[in-house]
């Protein structure tokens, strides 16, 4: 299993707090998508669009300027109960590849990630290694995680030790004839 951090990108939250609401046409032109409203899902065009709740949305993107994206969405959502807030200095993406990912991303966290209840395109909310997460699987061998930029340095040093001890363990497992 690999992991790194990843280049900083665009990051902005859409939130509402009319459950009811119904986000508008708009956002499919300043994202490239149809906007998602499945909790789960993820659409990708212009922007990645992860929907973590009824109400809470997560777009992410190769564009390094935020602002701009930030104030096409606000004009979008103009006179509606949703608002777009930047928060690409404020969280980190770190990435996760490998065969035995699944299996390593379950030492730190409880979700189902089982290849058919957690495929690709698919994101959800958990808490990975006690830090609040959005886990997003791109492929069925790749993950990534959006974290807050303070536990970087936390998370990095439980990634370091987890890994440590998961080969530690299948190397004892294998010379022992157990693999």
């Amino acid at each position: 299993m690999r992991s790194r951090t990843l280049d900083h990108c665009t990051l902005i939250r859409v939130q509402t707090w009319d459950v009811a609401a119904s986000p508008p046409p708009a956002l499919n032109q300043v994202v490239g998508t149809p906007w998602p409203c499945e909790v789960g899902a993820v659409a990708t065009g212009l922007a990645d669009v992860l929907c973590i709740s009824p109400t809470d949305w997560l777009i992410t993107g190769a564009n390094p300027n935020a602002r701009n994206l930030c104030r096409n969405l606000s004009t979008a959502l103009f006179e509606t109960p949703f608002r777009a807030t930047d928060l690409s200095q404020a969280y980190v993406r770190l990435e996760f590849e490998g065969p035995d990912v699944r299996e390593f991303l379950l030492t730190g966290c409880s979700l189902d990630l089982h290849p058919s209840r957690f495929p690709a395109a698919r994101c959800a909310r958990t808490r990975f290694a006690g830090v609040p997460t959005v886990l997003r699987c791109h492929a069925p061998s790749a993950f990534e995680a959006i974290v807050p930029a303070s536990y970087q340095q936390y998370l990095l040093a439980w990634i370091a030790d987890a890994s440590a001890a998961q080969s530690s363990s299948s190397s004892s497992m294998s010379a022992s004839g157990f693999s």
